[in-house]
């Protein structure tokens, strides 16, 4: 991403971005087709990720910390964020991976709306890039967009029923719209294993698999419209890394693909992912492939929007 970002800013001398958006980069992120054959199984390891083309692999040198505007150094936490996706010749769904280092894990909440007070991972969709607030016309979150959470698991104290027990449906939404979690997989894993609040030097991969919802309401999938992906597609989605070092001041800073607060409830301030497709990115598994020529335009087309 930063070499096409580099040069087609260098060709063509343009760096805006849509107006339904924030990109904390200016120009947009790409989420890359599963290679035809492959499978991403969800348990938290990178094992399945080894086709991905690392020009498309985003961390904080791409985001912005949205809460004081400094970025904490990466000797203090850094991360390094995948997306991928699949159509409907498959099961049409987003896939991610954010593994993140962290000099000191703080994992103490115990309410699960709660968790970006720890270190924590937002995962925040708006599929049809409608933006506005993600109410909809409802009076709960979830409906014209949707707002996860991924949190390390302490048995006893933090765990959701969904996922391995890191994925949550938040902020304050109502009840029966967690059957957009059910849907979900999830799976988070530290390394040390075990690790919780004070271990230091902890790595920790966050992974899911979801379908996206054009819109989703309280009624359940079938009174619901779930979101298509295509080729070529430009989605509302991003992350939100929570970072935590101590357990009595808490959230310290959020690292974010949103430019600016406010993606967590409003499409309007979420950044953008445009749907590469097969051969328009370096596969590394095997079948490398030169950049085809389209993906050059999907990319040019980002500064247009």
């Amino acid at each position: 991403m930063k070499k096409f970002a580099l040069a087609t800013m260098l060709v063509f001398g343009i760096s805006s971005a849509s107006d339904a958006a924030s990109n904390a980069n200016g120009i947009g992120y790409f989420a890359l087709e599963v290679p035809a054959g492959h499978t991403i199984n969800v348990d938290g390891s990178l094992d399945d990720w080894a086709w991905f083309d690392p020009a498309f692999i985003y961390g904080p040198d791409d985001m912005t910390e949205i809460l004081i505007g400094e970025m904490p150094p990466k000797s203090d936490i850094d991360l390094a964020a995948y997306t991928a996706w699949t159509g409907t010749d498959r099961d049409n769904k987003i896939f991610g991976f954010v593994r993140v280092t962290d000099d000191t894990l703080v994992v103490i909440e115990t309410l699960l709306d709660d968790g970006w007070r720890d270190d924590d991972l937002e995962v925040v969709a708006d599929p049809d890039a409608s933006g506005g607030p993600m109410e909809g016309e409802f009076d709960t979150r979830g409906v014209a967009g949707q707002q996860f959470t991924m949190h390390v698991v302490i048995p006893g104290q933090y765990e959701s029923p969904y996922g391995d027990g890191s994925w949550w449906l938040r902020w304050q939404v109502a009840p029966e719209m967690h059957w957009l979690d059910e849907l979900a997989e999830a799976s988070t894993v530290t390394d040390p294993p075990g690790a919780g609040t004070g271990s230091v030097d902890v790595t920790v991969n966050y992974e899911f698999s979801m379908p996206l919802w054009d819109l989703a309401v309280p009624d359940g999938q079938d009174a619901s419209v779930r979101h298509i992906n295509e080729l070529g597609q430009t989605i509302g989605f991003g992350y939100q890394l929570n970072e935590a070092d101590n357990p009595e001041i808490r959230r310290t800073h959020q690292i974010s693909t949103a430019g600016e607060e406010g993606a967590s409830g409003n499409g309007d301030f979420l950044s953008e992912y445009t749907l590469l497709g097969i051969g328009e990115y370096d596969n590394q598994g095997g079948d490398a492939t030169a950049v085809e020529a389209q993906a050059w335009g999907k990319i040019k087309s980002t500064f247009a929007r």
